[in-house]
């Protein structure tokens, strides 16, 4: 009788360790940016938090913003690229970007991304 062999071949090791590389390189080159978003979304937070917002000029609210975003680093989004608006008497605070992230040779990933004090 014959026992058949049992376990992982080199091509099937390969195959995973070359799916492990891939996901590893995709997290390396998308976890940036999503760094930066929770950031600028940490900023608006704090932002909506202030009882003095309603009454800011949106000049104001820009220079609030960006003292915010150079203490955490933010470059993707400045003061002159928010969305200012009023709703319901409240002062809304918006920032919508995409981030293009080059990966391999013309491939590239794009992320859209939307925060706003609204929320």
């Amino acid at each position: 009788m014959q026992n058949k062999q049992r376990g992982m071949t080199t091509f099937s090791i390969v195959f995973l360790i070359g799916g492990i590389a891939v996901a590893a390189f995709l997290v390396m080159k998308m976890l940036p940016p999503y760094i930066e978003y929770f950031s600028i979304k940490k900023v608006l937070a704090a932002m909506a938090k202030q009882e003095d917002l309603n009454n800011m000029t949106p000049p104001e609210i820009r220079n609030a913003y960006d003292r915010r975003a150079s203490i955490d680093n933010i470059k993707e989004v400045e003061g002159k690229d928010l969305q200012i608006s009023k709703e319901g008497g409240n002062t809304v605070v918006s920032a919508e970007y995409s981030v293009k992230i080059p990966l391999v040779a013309n491939i590239s990933a794009v992320i859209d991304f939307s925060e706003s004090t609204a929320k």
